[in-house]
Formats: structure tokens, sequence, C-alpha cells
């Protein structure tokens, strides 16, 4: 049992925060960014890229490439489609993820590529043995989680983000300037996805198509919270955690993950609103 709670609070961590910059994105800028998941691929070839650097120096470092990436995205190929409807805006960001899947292996090669666990050493919590860095960087990634929340519901600038997924025409009569709204949400959201790749990546194999992975749970996070609610991704990244610890506790692992897809589907079939909205509406 304590194993399983250790997993689940790795693998929330990351989900949590992949969740909220895909959230983000969704509730300010309405559009379904494909390529999500990608831009978490290139956080773990950054650290890659940069794996003779200090760990902390090349974790900022990569944050600041999320930025420039998401800014230099969002001003010069998506600002070009909002006007242009969902399929649009659904395209440009799927062929914003194969571009970067390509370049990556242009630079890299398709090869499975790995980094170096920064702290090699174990913890051992009521008996179970535990990487120590998975406890650092679940550490880090909900940190980072707190602090974008508290970005966006304490300080000016998080009142002008929530302003603008509210009702942006009301926004831009009040003197926001949805445009720079949505391109500091994007360069943010992006930040945040390559830093959890950043994380992840002593963890597991680098590939260019590892994105794929995430992308999934990640959007039915997002699908099963309250439509335009901050934190409910997050909330929903914790439900879908932990009906995939139960399955994999019962079943193998790709078995485990069909059925958890399934269970997904079913959810936002009875609940297209999202379950916090019903909770709410309950008084819960």
């Amino acid at each position: 049992m304590v194993q399983l709670i250790l997993d689940f609070f790795w693998a929330f961590s990351a989900l949590a925060l992949i969740a909220l910059s895909l959230g983000l994105i969704m509730g300010e800028l309405k559009i379904v960014n494909i390529a999500q998941g990608d831009m978490v691929m290139v956080g773990a070839y950054c650290m890659y890229a940069m794996r003779d650097m200090p760990f902390v120096a090349a974790l900022g470092f990569t944050i600041f490439i999320g930025l420039c990436l998401g800014f230099i995205l969002e001003r010069f190929v998506l600002r070009w489609v909002y006007h242009r409807g969902f399929i649009a805006t659904l395209l440009a960001t799927w062929g914003i993820g194969l571009v970067l899947q390509q370049l990556v292996s242009v630079a890299f090669s398709i090869s499975q590529k790995g980094v170096n666990m920064p702290v090699t050493a174990s913890v051992e919590i009521l008996g179970v043995t535990y990487p120590l860095y998975r406890l650092f960087a679940s550490a880090g990634m909900l940190m980072t989680v707190i602090v974008v929340i508290l970005l966006v519901y304490k300080t000016n600038i998080g009142l002008r983000i929530r302003a603008s997924i509210d009702n942006v025409e009301m926004a831009s009569v009040l003197g926001i300037a949805p445009q720079h709204v949505f391109t500091l949400v994007f360069a943010i959201a992006s930040a945040m996805a390559l830093l959890a790749g950043a994380l992840i990546a002593p963890t597991l194999s680098i590939t260019p198509t590892m994105g794929l992975s995430f992308i999934a749970p990640a959007f039915f996070s997002v699908l099963i919270a309250r439509q335009g609610s901050i934190k409910g991704p997050i909330i929903g990244a914790a439900i879908v955690q932990l009906l995939l610890i139960i399955l994999k506790w019962q079943f193998q692992v790709t078995i485990a993950e069909g059925i958890l897809l399934a269970l997904l589907v079913i959810i936002v079939t009875i609940w297209p609103r999202g379950i916090t909205l019903k909770l709410k509406k309950r008084g819960i």
C-alpha cells in the first residue's frame, strides 16, 4: 500500500502539472493544444542536450526555452488561425507537434536517450525503499502547480487571466488586451510542460513520440473537470491517476490503460460539463 501511495504521488504530480498547463490553454485560448504532450518531450530532450551542465542550471534553461517557444508559437503561428475555428486550431497544434517530433528526430535521432538522475540515493519509508529523486521531483512539480495557482488567484496578472477566461469581450472593454494575455498564458503553459518533461526525463527513456503517452491523460483530466476552472485539471488529474493506480493493481499495464480510457470516455459522456460542477451543485 505504501508503494502504491508513493507511485500515486509521483505520477499525480507530473500529470497535475501537465494537465494544468493544458487547462490554462483550453480555458484562455479556447483551443485544444494537441502539441502539449510534445512540449513535454521537448523538455526531456532539452535536459538530454544539457546533460553535462549542472542539473538545476539545465532546468532553468529549459524553463526559459519553454517561455520562448511558447511566445514564438502563439505569436507567429496560432494567432493567425484563431478566427478560423476549432478545426483549424486543432490541425495547427497537431502540425506543431509533428514538426517538433521531426526536429528532435533530426537533431538527436529516433533512438532512445537517457538522462542520469542528479540524486541516486534512496530513502526507506515505512519499509519501502523509494528513489529520493522522485520525491524531490514530485515536490518540485507540485510546488510549481501551487505557484501557478497563486499567480492566477493572488496577482494582478492572474486577475487579467481569469477575466479573459470568463468573458474575453468584457475584459477587452475593461482595458485588458486579450492578445497579450493569450501570449503570456501560452508561454507560461509551454514552460510548465517543458519543466514537467525535464523533471520526468531521468526516470524514463526519451523518444520523439514520448509525448503521446501524456496528452490523453492530461486531456481527460481537463475534460472531467469543470469547464473554465483553473483548479479543475488538478482534481481531474487526481481522479485519472487514482483510477489508473487501482487498475494497474488488478490488471496488466496495457489492459489497465485500455480500461482507463474506456472509463474516462464514459465519465465524460455522463458528465459532459464536468464532475466538479455536479459536486458544486450538490453543495459539496
